[in-house]
C-alpha cells in the first residue's frame, strides 16, 4: 500500500492551481540513518513532474508550505521544474502556513511572491546529507553539498535578499530560525496580518539533526509524542484484540472442562460408594 506523499496538487482550474508541500521533502522511500525508520512518503520526481505538467499553463500556482525540510537534491530538482513552469508564464505565490525549514526554505524562494503569517517560522542552514564509504566517497558528498549551496541555495536566497551575500552566508552557517519579522529584515516577503494554524503534523526525525530548534517547536513535538503514546495505549490492535479473544475462549473452555471434571468425579464417587455398599451387603449375607 502506498504511503502519503509530501505534496499534493489541488483545486486545479484552467487558470489556477494549488500545491501543498506538507511534510518531509523526500524522494522514494528513504530510511532515516539516525533511527533506521522508513519515511512516510512514497513519491518519485518523475511523478511530481507528471502532476506539474498536468496542471497546464495556469496563470497562478499557489504553493502552501508546512515542512521541516528534507532532501536537498530533491528540492533543487523541484526548483528546476517549477522554474520551467514560470517560463510558461505562470506566476508562483508561496505561503508559509507554519514552518518552512531547511530544503523547504530555499524551495519557496522559487516563488515570485512569498507570503508569511505572523506566526510563520523559517529556518536556513548549510545542506546536510549522509555519506557511506571511503574518503573519496565522503569527498564526493562534500563537493556535491558545496555545489548545491553555492549554485542553488545561495542564488535562491539572494534572489529575494535585502542584505549582502556575506550576511546571508552568516545566517546559513549559524542555522538560523527566523520569525516573520526576522524574514522581513533579510528578504523581500509580505507579512499577512493574521495567524495560520497549520493542520499538518510537525513531527519529524529531522529535528534531531538540527541544533537550534526553538523551545516552542520542542514543546509542540513533546505534546505530539505524548498524544501519540496516549492514543496507542487507548487503542487495541486487531492482533492484540484477537489474542485476547482467544485467551478468553481458552479460559471459558478451561472453566467448562473443570466443571465437567467435577461432574465426572462426583459420578465416579457415587459409583464407588454404591460398590462399597454392595460389597458390604454381600459380606453380611455370607456371615449369616
Amino acid at each position: 500500500m502506498k504511503n502519503k506523499k509530501f505534496y499534493e496538487f489541488k483545486n486545479i482550474t484552467p487558470s489556477e492551481a494549488d500545491l501543498f508541500v506538507y511534510g518531509e521533502i523526500v524522494q522514494e522511500k528513504s530510511v532515516d540513518w539516525w533511527t533506521g525508520t522508513e519515511s512516510e512518503t512514497d513519491v518519485s520526481l518523475m511523478e511530481f513532474k507528471r502532476e506539474l505538467d498536468n496542471i497546464g499553463n495556469v496563470q497562478t500556482l499557489n504553493i502552501y508550505i508546512n515542512s521541516p525540510g528534507g532532501d536537498v537534491f530533491t528540492a533543487s530538482t523541484m526548483i528546476s521544474m517549477l522554474e520551467r513552469q514560470k517560463d510558461k508564464g505562470t506566476t508562483i505565490n508561496a505561503y508559509v502556513d507554519g514552518l518552512s525549514a531547511s530544503a523547504a526554505s530555499f524551495l519557496m524562494m522559487v516563488a515570485d511572491n512569498i507570503y508569511l503569517y505572523k506566526n510563520s517560522t523559517v529556518m536556513v542552514h548549510k545542506p546536510m546529507s549522509i555519506a557511506i564509504g571511503n574518503a573519496n566517497d565522503m569527498q564526493k558528498t562534500i563537493d556535491a553539498l558545496n555545489k548545491i549551496e553555492e549554485s542553488v541555495m545561495l542564488p535562491m536566497y539572494m534572489s529575494k535578499s535585502k542584505v549582502s551575500e556575506e550576511e546571508i552566508k552568516s545566517i546559513i552557517d549559524a542555522e538560523t530560525w527566523l520569525s516573520a519579522s526576522d524574514m522581513d529584515k533579510y528578504f523581500n516577503v509580505t507579512i499577512l496580518n493574521e495567524e495560520k494554524v497549520a493542520v499538518a503534523t510537525m513531527h519529524s526525525n529531522l529535528f534531531k539533526n538540527y541544533h537550534n530548534v526553538p523551545d516552542f517547536i520542542k514543546n509542540l513535538l513533546k505534546s505530539e509524542d505524548k498524544y501519540k503514546k496516549e492514543q496507542k495505549n487507548d487503542e487495541i490492535s486487531p492482533k492484540t484484540d484477537e489474542k485476547m479473544k482467544k485467551n478468553v475462549e481458552k479460559e471459558e473452555i478451561s472453566i467448562e472442562n473443570q466443571s465437567k471434571e467435577k461432574e465426572i468425579k462426583a459420578k465416579l464417587g457415587l459409583i464407588k460408594n454404591s460398590l462399597i455398599i454392595k460389597e458390604m451387603k454381600e459380606r453380611e449375607m455370607n456371615y449369616e
